[in-house]
């Protein structure tokens, strides 16, 4: 137990998405594939940040559920009637399109939206492939 890295919690998320985003601000375009040397340099960035037990394949294992999470919401907001407040991270809207598909967003009687969705925008909608994450 002693070798287990501490929990991934939201602080860290927030920082490995602002990482990324501002990594592809700086040297990405549209349709270019995101290199492994900017994947290194994330990774490292974040290591520093929260430390070294997190290794190459904890951080792309976070990267790719991170990207399921955005198309999900993503999918999530397509439906008509659909509508998320930014402000208060809330979804409402269509009753039946949030029962069947915003059950893991139900929370205390109310539907939760992602919080750090525009940032996943940045990086997931941004037309870059990944191909070593």
């Amino acid at each position: 137990m002693a070798n287990m890295p501490p929990p991934y919690v939201e602080p860290g998320e927030f920082h490995f998405l602002k990482i990324m985003a501002e990594e592809i601000e700086k040297h990405y375009v549209p349709g270019s594939t995101f290199r492994e040397e900017s994947q290194n340099y994330v990774f490292r960035k974040f290591r520093v940040a929260f430390g070294p037990v997190y290794s190459d394949r904890f951080l792309k294992s976070r990267f790719k559920h991170l990207r399921k999470r955005y198309q999900d919401f993503s999918d999530i907001l397509s439906h008509e009637g659909v509508h998320w407040n930014k402000e208060h991270n809330l979804l409402y809207g269509n009753q039946k399109v949030l029962t069947e598909k915003c059950k893991s967003h139900y929370k205390n009687g109310r539907y939760n939206g992602e919080p750090h969705f525009e940032l996943m925008s940045q990086i997931f909608g941004s037309g870059i492939k990944y191909l070593y994450i």
